[in-house]
Order: C-alpha cells, then sequence, then structure tokens
C-alpha cells in the first residue's frame, strides 16, 4: 500500500522539490546536482536515497557515473502532481537557470 506522506514528506524539502524538478524533463548525475543546487556530495546521495525508496528514480550507468531521471513509472502514476508542479512558479525558475546550465561531460 502506498502511502502519501512519504511523498509529500520528500517533496517538503526545498532541494529535493528543485531535484524532482530537474529530473521531470532532464537526466542528471551526482556533480550536477551538486554544482546546480549547491550541495555537498554526501547531501545529494542522501536525498537520492529518499527518491530511490519511493521508486521514484531511474539511472542510466555511463562508464562509473550514474544520470538519474524521473522513472517512466512514476511520471504515470504522479501525473497529477507534475501537472501541478509544473504550473508553479518555482517550476518556471528552476527551468530558466537550468536553461544556462551546462552539464559535466562526466567523461573518465
Amino acid at each position: 500500500m502506498e502511502k502519501p506522506e512519504a511523498m509529500f514528506k520528500l517533496l517538503a524539502d526545498a532541494n529535493r522539490l528543485a531535484m524532482f524538478i530537474m529530473f521531470m524533463d532532464d537526466e542528471y548525475c551526482v556533480c550536477d546536482i551538486e554544482r546546480f543546487l549547491r550541495m555537498k556530495q554526501a547531501n545529494v546521495s542522501k536525498h537520492l536515497r529518499a527518491f530511490r525508496e519511493l521508486d521514484l528514480l531511474e539511472g542510466r550507468k555511463e562508464h562509473k557515473w550514474i544520470h538519474y531521471t524521473l522513472a517512466k513509472e512514476a511520471k504515470k502514476k504522479h501525473i497529477a502532481l507534475i501537472d501541478y508542479v509544473r504550473a508553479s512558479q518555482m517550476y518556471a525558475s528552476m527551468k530558466e537557470r537550468l536553461r544556462s546550465f551546462e552539464k559535466d561531460r562526466c567523461i573518465p
């Protein structure tokens, strides 16, 4: 049985909400998340674990890096929530910032 309070708790944190917005439309490796949100790797990993516990992420491994995005099943399951977030000012502001953000190449 799904616990909606776990999803609300996840998104109640500003950094995790920002990560959710990032993952909605693209994929990012840990180093990109660190740079964009100005967080330490340990904190990014802690937040990613919370996403994985709710089966919200898919990862694509490239060399030694994993590029994360919102899981296809999660996109289907939480479509109303995603639409709600897309209509928010935070989404618009983050998407504007992300347009000028250059991802790392994560080259071994």
